[in-house]
């Protein structure tokens, strides 16, 4: 018998080309942002929507950048302090106080719960351009 001939086992495999799965779109990774690239009026804007307790006690020790925003007296033009605060304010009264300073004057706005006298004194005493005060009742 003859030896085969044939060169089947010498062949080179062939290549297979790796084609990964699509990624879901959860799994796309999105390129990752500086929020200090933002223009300083745009970032601004967005911790104005923050609470008043979250600014004092979280945004402005974030950077110095989000500081230097958070201590902006433009910033303080308008303080909402309604009953969500009523249990945290009793507890801090100089808190609200720091409050109602950072606005140096520029304080027009303010809503406050109802929980003494000693709040309104404060504000009346240093805030006469005050044009809307707004005290919050209990019940």
């Amino acid at each position: 018998m003859m030896p085969s001939t044939s060169k089947s086992y010498c062949r080179k495999p062939k290549k297979v080309e790796f084609i990964p799965e699509p990624k879901q779109p959860w799994q796309v990774e999105q390129p990752r942002r500086n929020w200090l690239d933002l223009p300083s009026d745009v970032m601004s804007n967005i911790l104005s929507r923050l609470d008043v307790l979250d600014i004092l006690e979280n945004a402005q020790k974030v950077c110095t950048t989000w500081r230097k925003i958070c201590n902006d007296p433009s910033m303080w033009r308008v303080i909402c302090m309604d009953n969500r605060y009523k249990w945290y304010m009793h507890k801090d009264v100089a808190m609200y106080k720091h409050a109602v300073d950072r606005s140096q004057g520029q304080l027009i706005d303010i809503t406050i719960p109802s929980f003494g006298d000693e709040i309104l004194q404060y504000v009346a005493d240093r805030y006469g351009n005050l044009l809307e005060l707004f005290i919050c009742d209990y019940n």
